[in-house]
């Protein structure tokens, strides 16, 4: 791929996650993504056969943007509360209240399932107890998606309560939680 084409990839993607920072997926055009991103239709569909499709690149996207950054955080559960914190709008505008056609959680649950996997096998992850658990379940497969699941339940959790809940507060109960799982 030439840098022009990954340059003009990456900055249709980079313009739906902004407006997904300010409004719904379903409220978003082809036409709002070519205006964001500076290009014409004609580009646009060089790329992605629709907003859907673009949707799937965002969601590729952010999980290598997460993965990449994976080394600033202590453990999983610092990662999910930085990747919130900073997205939390396009949480927000991809949340299943705003869909009528597409509940984009199964998306989000598959980034945070590949995340767990990935530090899963990191052995600098071991210590976390998180990592802990899966490590040391007989079945590791279910024990993430178990994992998963509740993270996913917290992140509506917050969802619903317009994130009110802190940083702090949400990384010392999940913490708490794991760390008391994992004993």
């Amino acid at each position: 791929m030439s840098q022009v084409t990954q340059r003009t990839e990456k900055s249709i993607i980079t313009a739906m996650v902004s407006l997904l920072g300010k409004k719904p997926f379903e409220k978003i055009t082809v036409g709002d993504i070519c205006d964001e991103a500076m290009i014409n239709h004609s580009t646009f569909y060089r790329y992605f056969s629709d907003k859907y499709s673009l949707l799937h690149a965002v969601f590729s996207y952010l999980l290598d943007d997460l993965i990449e950054n994976t080394s600033n955080a202590k453990t999983i559960v610092f990662q999910i509360a930085d990747f919130m914190e900073k997205n939390s709008k396009f949480i927000h505008h991809i949340s299943p209240q705003y869909q009528t056609r597409a509940n984009l959680y199964p998306e989000f649950r598959s980034i945070l399932q590949d995340i767990v996997k990935t530090k899963s096998k990191d052995p600098e992850s071991q210590k976390d107890p998180l990592i802990k658990m899966i490590t040391e379940s007989d079945a590791p497969e279910l024990m993430i998606s178990f994992i998963v699941g509740g993270l996913i339940g917290l992140v509506e959790y917050l969802e619903d309560n317009d994130f009110k809940v802190s940083r702090t507060k949400f990384i010392e109960f999940t913490s708490n939680f794991f760390n008391k799982w994992s004993d």
